[in-house]
């Protein structure tokens, strides 16, 4: 029993290696941005923000400068390379707070729409403050929060604070909570998922798991996007919903793999 549950920890850390293994790199030898940037010293700053890309996920996706802050990366004169480039100070930049949901949205369809639904971006178009896409992901959306004290702590700098426009100090809390039920949902179905592929090792017929277990991997996914909407209560519900049918699953699989 302990190695079959060794393996199956060790076997998902394995295929995915291999996967990235497989995957093409990115070729970025004719971005002129990327190939310009990566020399540049001085002003520190913008060295800082060239190797933010250069180890973050938008990188090893293909997505480079110009996909985000506009640009010409064909181009040799520095001029022509940034036309339309502008600070995200400047309300006419595609990364100005207001903008980012558009931008963003361009590649995270799913959640920029979610976030669209909020209360929070429609403070954003309407007095002009609340938090949008960099607030929660930092620069070149490096960050993405999990950590349940962290998510408290970026509520908290609104909804705690006696300066907030709109004070609710139960927020950051509510906050928490949701974010332990979408890990929660999370555990059971990756634990559901090591068993499928004990079962399949061992030649067990799985469809009827397989089908549950993608839809209760199907409502995590749902519920997670829902986060950006900030229905917490709603979020919660879905991600309760993910959960149980991960655990049904789960329990199912654990019988029939004999396992205590």
């Amino acid at each position: 029993m302990f190695f079959l549950l060794t393996l199956a920890l060790l076997w998902p850390a394995a295929a995915k290696r291999n996967s990235a293994a497989q995957k093409a790199e990115p070729d970025y030898k004719n971005n002129n941005c990327v190939s310009c940037h990566s020399r540049v010293l001085e002003p520190l700053r913008l060295g800082n923000r060239y190797l933010d890309w250069q180890f973050s996920r938008h990188r090893d996706e293909g997505a480079s400068c110009e996909k985000c802050h506009g640009g010409d990366p064909s181009a040799e004169d520095k001029q022509k390379a940034h036309a339309g480039v502008s600070p995200a100070s400047d309300q006419q930049s595609r990364l100005h707070w207001k903008n980012q949901p558009e931008t963003c949205g361009a590649c995270h369809q799913n959640v920029a729409s979610a976030f669209v639904e909020s209360a929070h971006y429609k403070r954003i178009n309407g007095i002009g403050l609340g938090p949008s896409c960099n607030t929660c992901h930092a620069h070149m959306a490096k960050k993405v929060i999990y950590s349940l004290d962290e998510t408290a702590d970026l509520c908290s700098r609104c909804h705690d604070s006696i300066n907030s426009l709109k004070p609710r100090p139960e927020i950051p809390a509510r906050a928490k909570e949701t974010m332990m039920a979408l890990q929660r949902a999370d555990y059971v179905i990756r634990w559901a998922r090591l068993l499928l592929d004990n079962g399949r090792r061992v030649n067990l017929w799985l469809n009827e798991e397989t089908n549950e277990f993608k839809t209760a991997e199907d409502g995590l996914r749902e519920a997670r996007t829902k986060w950006h909407t900030f229905d917490l209560d709603a979020v919660r519900t879905q991600a309760d919903e993910a959960f149980l049918k991960g655990t049904k699953v789960r329990d199912r699989l654990r019988k029939r793999l004999g396992a205590e």
